[in-house]
């Protein structure tokens, strides 16, 4: 310590610990409500690992690192898996940052130390940004922690030539790369800062100058050895590493409208408005549009910020090179923002804490200086910003913000509405739920105990799923597809039900049919095969029908699962003309890919609509109807009968009919030989 720690260090620390304790526990589960879909995604991902499985990198949800889900992974092994134990590793890695940050800041800080690093520990504590993002389930919390590791131990290493503080500081910045984007750019802040020093203590030996470039190289190549597996795996999949950063980059002309260096003085203007004017828009990140700071906050920070400069320009000041080293590391983390869209961005930037509130700390701590005889007085007016502070942020965190309807929608608490509806239904009907909403990480989450299905829109337009006999049927529907669901009614001609469901906002949440199990006995009323029969296919499911409506272009197709399916079959109906020549043929996955052969139950129906391609020349003639299964990824296998020989059936005949098209849809192109071939020009008929 540069120093002496006594008692009263230590009573700071035990309150400002409590403080932080005290405010990220409070209400840790409940606020934010719901179950954001970020936070789904890592509860999905700590499962894997709990089952066994160990990921280099999570690829959902535009690709995430993975040290945040083995520590969420870890304490539900130990606590359980649920809301509040996936917030909790946010709400402990948000505690210790705070006595952290106290002791970095003693440690690097020589004038006021303890005073700075008090008032700094104390407001990030309090702030409504690093408290919400303790309460929210994401790996970005860790970051703050992380990097004081790094900046700490690589200060301690320069300051006082300790080559094992290197090692410790590379061991961060590559734990760093492991949870968040933002340790790639870290090792910026480690080179700007050796070549800082470098150039302001150039009066000193060589082997000095030597042993800070060698202190570099050993911290950067302890960090490449921590990342060297993931960069393998960023090698085998370089889209991985770069997907996500060009997708919100400025430099896209999709975000930048083609005017990338206007997008960029625009992001400065907003990041640097963000302290005092309006913070970050997103109801997942901010109570939209709150700054960091409140007023008389606001007051201190700029203050600071201002001593901040005046200290690092002076060359007499004892703490230049900490704060140039804490300027950096506040500066870089700013640009993530600064370079993506949806300026100012609370997630990418929250990396940039601790350090940044160091101007917080420098602000009060000059307050506290500016009247000497009148110190109680001046302690008056910081204890009152201080507090005041604490009130606003603990106001807007705990009820402004969850009564917010903006906050209903943005944590998904719709969906957990939506689920509370449809989980005692589950009990006695097969739910199949719109892909929509199915695959949505918060669904996905709730329903993964259940027997839920996801059906995408062409299930609902080219297919209709019957469940196994004895139980009904629920087909779910966001509000924003309400007309599928009426469609889908209209099949039934009375025999199903319609339901609207209102969410807590009475706002439109679901469009609910349910048909009930004797409706379900036979097929829709206005779906009926006009042809019955069986035919049996090895794993694959069985034809039991065929409707046939060529003058609509149309072939309908009534399947049924006998078994589970291994593999995803994709269906052919070949039209043959009375000489067994192919006139008309179409290709179709189950609901185009929507619903695969792999996820049908046994004793499920399946009805598909098919609009065969046809010789236009064939019209007016009788065709037989031939239909079988293959698979594509074995080579385009066909699936074997195993009630007869082949490997298709002959479901019906039909007419097709005559039919006129233009002139020019029946002429084929003009093909031309090359002048140079010797042949005569010919046209292609």
């Amino acid at each position: 310590m540069m120093v002496k720690w006594n008692r009263r260090d230590w009573l700071i620390l035990l309150l400002v610990t409590i403080l932080a304790a005290s405010l990220r526990f409070y209400k840790l589960g409940v606020v934010p409500p719901g179950f954001q879909f970020d936070e789904a995604f890592n509860a999905l991902d700590a499962l894997r690992v709990l089952k066994g499985e160990r990921p280099l990198f999570l690829p959902d949800n535009y690709g995430r690192e993975v040290l945040y889900t083995y520590y969420q992974a870890a304490l539900a092994a130990l606590f359980g898996l649920n809301l509040y134990t996936l917030r909790l590793a946010s709400a402990l890695a948000g505690i210790l940052t705070v006595p952290i940050s106290y002791l970095l800041l003693r440690m690097m800080l020589r004038q006021d130390a303890r005073r700075v690093a008090a008032f700094t520990s104390f407001a990030l504590a309090i702030s409504f940004w690093h408290l919400h993002f303790s309460h929210y389930g994401i790996r970005v919390i860790l970051m703050p922690l992380i990097f004081s590791g790094v900046c700490g131990f690589f200060w301690l290493a320069t300051y006082k030539g300790k080559m094992w503080a290197y090692l410790i500081s590379g061991l961060f910045v590559g734990l760093s790369v492991w949870n968040h984007p933002t340790g790639r750019i870290i090792p910026f802040v480690l080179i700007g800062y050796t070549l800082w020093l470098l150039a302001r203590h150039r009066d000193k030996p060589v082997k000095h100058k030597i042993r800070l470039i060698l202190g570099l190289g050993l911290t950067g190549g302890v960090a490449l050895l921590i990342f060297l597996p993931l960069g393998l795996y960023f090698y085998h999949h370089p889209a991985l590493f770069t997907s996500h950063v060009s997708a919100v980059s400025v430099f896209d002309e999709d975000i930048s409208g083609g005017r990338p260096l206007l997008a960029l003085l625009r992001n400065i203007v907003r990041v640097v408005g963000m302290f005092s004017v309006r913070g970050d828009a997103e109801w997942i990140h901010n109570l939209a549009g709150r700054p960091v700071f409140d007023p008389l906050m606001s007051i201190s920070f700029w203050l600071g910020v201002y001593l901040w400069a005046r200290r690092i320009v002076r060359g007499d000041n004892p703490d230049r090179d900490a704060l140039v080293l804490l300027a950096l590391w506040s500066g870089v983390m700013l640009l993530p923002s600064v370079f993506s869209d949806a300026a100012p961005n609370f997630s990418r930037t929250l990396p940039a804490l601790p350090a940044l509130f160091v101007a917080v700390g420098l602000g009060l701590n000059a307050l506290m200086g500016l009247d000497r005889y009148r110190r109680p007085l001046v302690s008056g007016i910081v204890a009152v910003i201080l507090f005041v502070s604490l009130g606003l942020n603990a106001r807007d965190y705990f009820i402004r913000f969850p009564r917010s309807p903006e906050t209903y929608y943005a944590y998904d608490v719709d969906k957990l509405d939506a689920w509370a509806y449809l989980e005692p239904l589950t009990a006695d009907y097969q739910v199949y739920l719109s892909k929509l909403w199915a695959e949505h990480g918060t669904i996905r989450y709730l329903t993964r105990k259940s027997d839920v299905k996801p059906l995408g829109l062409d299930n609902f337009v080219d297919t209709v799923v019957l469940p196994p006999a004895g139980r009904g049927a629920v087909y779910a529907f966001p509000a924003e597809q309400v007309a599928y669901a009426e469609r889908l009614a209209q099949i039934w001609r009375g025999q199903a039900t319609l339901e609207r469901v209102m969410d807590a906002q009475g706002q439109p949440l679901l469009a609910v049919v349910i048909v009930q199990p004797e409706a379900l006995a036979d097929w829709p009323p206005t779906l009926k095969p006009s042809v019955s029969l069986e035919a049996r296919f090895q794993e694959g499911p069985s034809l039991v029908g065929m409707y046939g409506a060529m003058e609509a272009g149309e072939i309908v197709l009534f399947w049924r699962a006998d078994q589970r399916m291994r593999r995803s079959l994709t269906a052919f109906i070949h039209l043959l003309d009375r000489d067994r020549r192919r006139v008309g043929q179409v290709d179709k996955l189950p609901g185009n890919g929507g619903y695969p052969t792999t996820r049908w139950s046994p004793g499920e129906r399946v009805i598909e609509r098919y609009r065969p391609q046809v010789d236009p020349c064939a019209g007016g003639e009788e065709v037989y109807v031939t239909v079988g299964w293959y698979d594509l990824a074995a080579g385009v296998e066909r699936i074997p009968r195993v009630d007869a020989p082949g490997d298709s059936v002959m479901a019906g005949r039909l007419l097709l009919p005559v039919r006129s098209y233009p002139v020019d849809a029946l002429t084929p192109p003009l093909s031309h030989r090359p002048a140079d071939s010797g042949g005569a020009d010919s046209v292609g008929l």
